[in-house]
């Protein structure tokens, strides 16, 4: 009894100095009361490795350490039921490196440490677990935080790929995490999957792409790391190689358009083929360049629109974007937000083929004249195609595109006149006529862009001229003055002449269109005119327009008494 106190009270003071400075009081009483009597069970080199970690975490947290000390016994036990001291001290020299890094991650290892030893023990011996932990402190020359996160994986890594694999995985993970244990944790985490469908050179090749994308930006080489088995699937190991060059020249620009890229790849090489997703990577860098934002919303969109239009008119897209982008990047964002409204309302009159050609000629607008007025047309593109459609068919919107972006070549201020003119020019003289106007248009531009422009907008005399020539039918106005006396003679009086879309009266006005092309000589198309201002005279002449509701009751009146009440 008494050799037992005497050896408590030797253990006591022995914590008490390994404590001392520390603490100090009650809580000094309490923790050499609960720690002496693990030299019994670890030895004085353990009490020691034990002891020393706390004075390392109270640096810290004085709270932490305390918390450690005191579960320390129930730690011990319980890395001695599946080890012995050697193990205990393994993890207490783990913990101590740890500590170095992260003083949190280092405490979360002891308390975990003997849930996850017992795990590897399912696997293994007490050879394994220790050969384990040593692997750890490996990792912990580089990494206190990787070193944790591949004891703690290490029962699920032995299982599937096991203990030769997890010693590269291991390795590999120091060297990683050198330069980044962000991505060395998460490559921890990877590496099971990753292996079992690459094999561990796979994994080598696959952790090499995602660092070449962490000197770019972490955040790429994670999500790297994360989409790599989905990617594989999708598009194999050469797809993934090539969507990670792709991602890491866009993250030098910006890393959300990068990671948008890396979630949008498979899908779009499967649309546009690897070609095709380098045109658009190029083109999202350009534009993000100056916003990240509408680069990132243009990739989002990109399956949808090439579904709708193909992978050229969405290049057209692009590409109008990133001009449109260089100076305002809310109009470009609203281009690209308002686009599949827009492409819905042109694919009701057309095709493919022709938002394409819309998309083209605003980019020759835009490099030709300006984004702004490139916008401004495609802003009046629904209407416009509305109209040329009223006067043929889908064929005949598509000719007029195809005709202006030729024009556009040689003049973008001459295209879009042309173009905005382009449904009154192909009511008056039909398509034939428009295309000679558009050829004359062409010839202009070579002497005065200026002169074109006025030609086109039938602004000169020299379009008044032009149009003579090319006129189909018959116009209003050069038989205005003898459909005038026609008129006067059988009305007794002088009455007005308007030019309109159809033939009506007000009473005061007759209205004729502004020509008539019904027939192929200007003889029948004149006796149209006098027929048509004639039933529009009638209605004057008999009366049409005197008729008063309050006269209908008188007349109702001497009818029934003439004819009875059936009236």
């Amino acid at each position: 009894m008494v050799r037992e106190t005497l050896k408590r009270a030797r253990g006591e003071r022995h914590v008490k100095h390994l404590l001392k400075g520390q603490y100090e009081g009650e809580e000094l009483e309490t923790l050499a009361s609960t720690l002496y009597p693990l030299s019994d069970r670890i030895g004085e080199a353990g009490l020691e490795q034990v002891i020393g970690l706390s004075m390392q975490l109270t640096r810290y947290s004085e709270k932490k350490a305390v918390r450690l000390l005191e579960l320390a016994p129930e730690i011990i036990e319980r890395l001695l039921t599946c080890g012995d001291v050697d193990l205990v001290l393994l993890v207490y020299e783990l913990a101590r490196k740890v500590a170095g890094d992260t003083t949190f991650v280092a405490a979360r290892l002891l308390e975990e440490s003997p849930d996850t030893l017992e795990h590897v023990r399912i696997y293994g011996d007490l050879e394994l677990a220790k050969r384990v932990v040593k692997l750890s402190l490996q990792v912990a020359e580089a990494n206190g935080g990787t070193a944790v996160r591949l004891l703690e994986l290490s029962p699920e890594l032995i299982e599937t790929v096991g203990y030769a694999d997890l010693a590269k995985v291991a390795e590999l993970s120091a060297r990683v995490a050198r330069d980044n244990s962000f991505v060395a944790a998460r490559m921890l985490g990877m590496s099971a999957e990753l292996i079992d469908r690459l094999g561990y050179d796979g994994l080598q090749d696959v952790v090499a792409l995602s660092m070449a994308c962490a000197r770019v930006n972490r955040s790429i080489a994670v999500r790297l790391l994360e989409q790599s088995p989905a990617l594989i699937d999708r598009v194999g190991y050469d797809g993934l190689k090539e969507i990670a060059q792709l991602s890491r020249q866009v993250a030098r620009y910006s890393w959300r358009t990068a990671v948008t890229l890396l979630g949008m790849g498979p899908e779009l090489i499967d649309r546009v083929g690897i070609a095709g997703l380098e045109e658009l990577a190029l083109l999202c860098s350009e534009i993000a360049r100056d916003d990240s934002f509408v680069a990132a919303r243009l990739l989002e969109m990109s399956p949808e629109l090439i579904d709708k239009v193909g992978s050229n008119c969405l290049k057209k897209l692009a590409y109008l974007t990133t001009e449109v982008n260089k100076d305002d990047g809310f109009i470009a964002a609203k281009v690209l937000d308002e686009s599949p409204e827009l492409i819905a309302q042109v694919l009701a009159y057309g095709d493919d083929e022709l938002m394409t050609s819309v998309y083209a000629l605003c980019c020759q607008v835009s490099d030709k004249v300006n984004w702004r007025t490139a916008v401004r047309v495609l802003g009046e593109t629904p209407e416009l195609v509305r109209r040329l459609h009223a006067y043929g068919d889908a064929a005949l919107v598509k000719d007029v595109y195809a005709l202006c972006n030729r024009i556009a070549t040689y003049s973008g201020s001459t295209a879009v006149s042309l173009l905005e003119q382009s449904p009154a020019l192909v009511d008056r003289v039909g398509y034939g006529g428009f295309e000679e106007v558009a050829t004359r248009a062409a010839e202009l531009t070579g002497i005065d862009e200026g002169r074109a422009t006025s030609f086109v907008r039938g602004e000169s005399t020299e379009s008044a001229q032009f149009m003579e020539t090319i006129a189909r039918g018959l116009e209003l106005k050069k038989i205005k003055h003898i459909l005038a006396m026609y008129l006067n003679a059988l009305l007794g009086y002088r009455i007005e002449l308007v030019e309109a879309q159809g033939a009506s009266t007000d009473g005061k006005r007759i209205f004729l269109p502004e020509y008539l092309d019904e027939f192929s000589d200007e003889a029948r198309n004149f006796t149209l005119y006098k027929v048509l201002a004639t039933h529009e005279e009638a209605h004057l002449e008999y009366g049409s327009f005197d008729f008063e509701l309050v006269t209908v009751s008188d007349l109702v009146s001497s009818l029934r008494s003439k004819y009875g009440e059936r009236v």
